[in-house]
């Protein structure tokens, strides 16, 4: 399932490295003007965040300009606003002068300068951010924000190591120890396919209400019912990262492992499928 074109994942990453810079500017602003201009560092830091922030709005812009078809020119921000009608677009086209003119962090800036016009402009990054969400959300009707080309890809992902792993899981345990090569193929496509259903569980985690999904994401997803048998999802991540962690890995138990775990690769992305239809049908 296509979202008229948009890719979700981009969209979403740009807006979440938007998001932490424009808190750091947020926290550095709440310092008194007298103190803000008296420090360089905090004058390079907020040069240097105001940069990302830009250049982080600036993808999705670049990218939903194309998808509608939108000409847009160094002002992509203004341009599209403006195209999209929303209120503040007026006010974008002074973020991009600024950031031309004073992107290079050699130019010299009146730190008075800087901070009245942070003060007067960098709330525009969140609206900008909430309204381009908020379009996207309509528009698509995809009010979850879910990427769904991004899922069918890992998911694709997972097939096919799964489909390389019942091959070399096919020869007995004797041929598998005796041909080094066997592990070799088996350790590669084990972590092809459980980096693309931990990506998957990264993704749909915010969707279900979990926030900042770490080494533990498929834990937590089995903890909660969206999918069966933590101790499983454990196995499943300690195995890869014992296997990124260290070369002592014995070959037969790794064999005898691998043979328990793989059919929950598949297992678990019809669990997620179905909860998240679920999820989609009640939002």
């Amino acid at each position: 399932m296509k979202s008229k074109g948009f890719n979700i994942s981009l969209i979403v990453q740009s807006f979440i490295n938007l998001e932490k810079v424009y808190k750091d500017i947020l926290k550095n602003l709440k310092l008194p003007k007298e103190a803000f201009v008296a420090n360089k560092l905090i004058i390079d830091k907020v040069r240097t965040d105001f940069n990302i922030a830009f250049e982080s709005a600036m993808r999705p812009c670049r990218h939903i300009s194309q998808v509608l078809n939108i000409k847009t020119t160094k002002h992509c921000l203004y341009e599209l606003s403006e195209a999209l009608g929303f209120p503040f677009a007026k006010d974008m086209k002074d973020l991009s002068e600024f950031y031309v003119n004073y992107r290079d962090l050699k130019k010299d800036i009146d730190p008075n300068y800087l901070y009245d016009f942070l003060n007067s402009h960098v709330k525009l990054f969140r609206d900008y951010a909430e309204h381009i969400i908020n379009y996207i959300k309509t528009t698509t009707k995809n009010y979850l924000l879910i990427d769904y080309d991004f899922l069918n890809e890992k998911a694709k992902h997972i097939k096919d190591a799964v489909e390389k792993l019942k091959f070399v899981l096919s020869k007995d345990k004797e041929e598998f120890l005796s041909k080094p090569m066997y592990f070799d193929r088996a350790k590669y496509f084990y972590q092809v396919a459980y980096d693309a259903l931990f990506d998957i569980c990264r993704h749909l985690a915010p969707k279900f209400k979990f926030k900042n999904p770490s080494d533990d994401c498929l834990v937590v997803m089995a903890q909660a019912n969206l999918i069966e048998n933590p101790n499983v999802a454990y196995d499943m991540m300690r195995l890869k990262n014992k296997l990124i962690t260290t070369w002592d890995v014995n070959h037969g138990e790794f064999y005898e492992t691998l043979k328990e775990l793989l059919p929950y690769f598949e297992a678990y992305i019809k669990e997620l499928s179905s909860s998240l239809k679920e999820l989609v049908k009640n939002a």
